[in-house]
């Protein structure tokens, strides 16, 4: 009952912020190209990726309430966010998308 409750709410909060559900969209579309491009237009893509993430971070905290958007969900997609500029910083830098674990560290 719970879940079904939960899911209502969920569906009449999208209902009510079709442009959260758009920007969710364009994050996840962003993130599948920013994976699928060659090192040519690698900075560019995770630069639109990041840029996707911040969009969707101002608007989820500008429109929380309205949205109905959780303290746990809008810290999610802040973490997101963060990991988005991040990414792009080491794409850009030529630096590796994740750092090495420390075995893996060359020596």
């Amino acid at each position: 009952m719970m879940v079904l409750a939960g899911f209502s709410a969920q569906s009449a909060a999208q209902e009510q912020c079709p442009e959260l559900r758009r920007l969710r969209s364009e994050a996840a579309e962003a993130s599948k190209q920013a994976t699928g491009v060659g090192t040519q237009g690698r900075c560019e893509a995770y630069i639109r990726f990041s840029m996707a993430w911040h969009d969707l971070v101002r608007y989820a905290k500008d429109h929380r309430e309205l949205c109905d958007i959780s303290k746990v969900s809008l810290g999610e997609i802040d973490r997101r966010h963060r990991e988005a500029v991040k990414a792009r910083d080491n794409v850009c830098t030529n630096r590796p998308l994740r750092p090495y674990p420390a075995e893996v560290l060359p020596r």
